[in-house]
């Protein structure tokens, strides 16, 4: 029978007698609905010790990959759950039926690395149509071996579905290599050259590769792999970041609201890591998801202004304590911690007062 509203107030008030935690909980979650920012809602007025521990959290103090500071755009309390506190998502065993995006990613970039390597020993950079059939075969050798080694691992629960991904992917890489046969203005001269990566283990990089992070843009040390370098014959450089999803940057992004950083932070990397003159940074969307489109960011004074005005925010925000859940619209769908906030954060910030959130706002607003 369904209780009258009046009769109903108050009569789960025993929930909070019956356990601690779960008292502690709700009303936890009851304070997040209030209109003024609480410690409830994130990092939001952090005591003595906290700020103790984020003094290890400044630019000045620690290294940041540009996906990490990318984060911050999308939703600050994500940028301090997984680049702060380095939370990760609890992996679930699982037969494997199709090949998820990281693992096609990595798959792809590690073919790639090992390609042009090759193709560069040989003396066939920049890659001509009459080497093609040459380039696919290495493709094969690489992307086979790759592949076997990572079916043992995860015994793919359907092999045909598995096999067909595998063909799916040494399509896309066919397709960029005919590509790059046709656009030889550039000379690649450099696969995944990375600084401040020396944790990741053993995976393969360009002998010019450096165990520190680089600094850059002041104080702040970044860390990453950049995919690609290359040679115009102006000697300028540029540098590329291969993405094998959907291209979902528009085109004339310079950091695209602050989601898209890569291409300004990893030409200025290069710029202070090999002293070279890079011109800009690409992201080349090389597969048939992507359509196979690049975005390219020039490396001039507007632009670095527009990428210092991202960083400026992120290092406010880290100096004030101040990292709330506040989602850019639609973020929480493919955000990893869903279940730490629940799905009701962007109704529930618009509540809040916007003030605090005005260098957030700007980033996103910037192209």
């Amino acid at each position: 029978m369904t209780q009258a509203p009046d009769d109903a107030i108050g009569s789960a008030h025993y929930l909070l007698s019956a356990n601690e935690h779960l008292a502690r909980a709700l009303r936890a979650r009851s304070r997040r609905w209030l209109r003024r920012w609480t410690p409830n809602d994130g990092l939001v007025e952090p005591d003595e010790l906290a700020r103790e521990s984020l003094a290890n959290q400044q630019f000045s103090t620690r290294s940041f990959s540009a996906t990490a500071l990318q984060n911050y755009a999308n939703c600050p309390y994500r940028f301090f759950l997984s680049a702060v506190l380095r939370l990760e998502q609890r992996q679930e065993p699982a037969a494997i039926e199709l090949i998820d995006p990281l693992t096609r990613g990595s798959l792809f970039h590690e073919t790639q690395f090992e390609v042009l390597t090759t193709l560069k020993a040989k003396n066939l950079l920049p890659l001509q149509p009459d080497s093609l059939d040459e380039a696919f075969a290495l493709v094969d050798l690489s992307l086979d071996r790759l592949a076997g080694e990572l079916e043992d691992q995860l015994a793919p629960a359907i092999p045909r579905v598995w096999q067909d991904g595998i063909n799916s992917i040494r399509a896309d890489l066919r397709e960029w290599l005919r590509r790059s046969s046709t656009a030889n203005e550039w000379v690649p001269e450099k696969f995944e050259l990375s600084f401040g990566l020396s944790d990741r283990g053993p995976r393969n990089s360009d002998p010019a590769s450096i165990k520190e992070p680089v600094e850059v843009m002041g104080d702040l040390k970044l860390r990453g792999s950049i995919d690609l370098v290359e040679r115009a014959a102006n000697g300028n450089y540029r540098v590329t970041d291969h993405k094998t999803g959907k291209a979902r940057a528009a085109r004339g992004t310079v950091v695209g609201g602050g989601k898209y950083l890569q291409p300004l932070l990893y030409a200025l990397a290069c710029n202070k890591l090999l002293s070279m003159r890079v011109e800009s940074g690409r992201l080349y969307y090389c597969t048939a998801d992507g359509g196979y489109e690049e975005r390219v960011v020039s490396l001039n004074d507007e632009n670095i202004q527009i990428i210092t005005t991202v960083l400026i925010a992120v290092r406010q925000a880290l100096a004030d304590g101040f990292l709330p859940a506040a989602p850019e619209e639609g973020a929480c769908m493919w955000c990893d911690f869903l279940a730490v906030c629940g799905g009701l954060e962007e109704i529930r910030t618009k509540r809040k007062p916007a003030d605090k959130l005005v260098q957030l706002k700007v980033v996103r607003g910037l192209p």
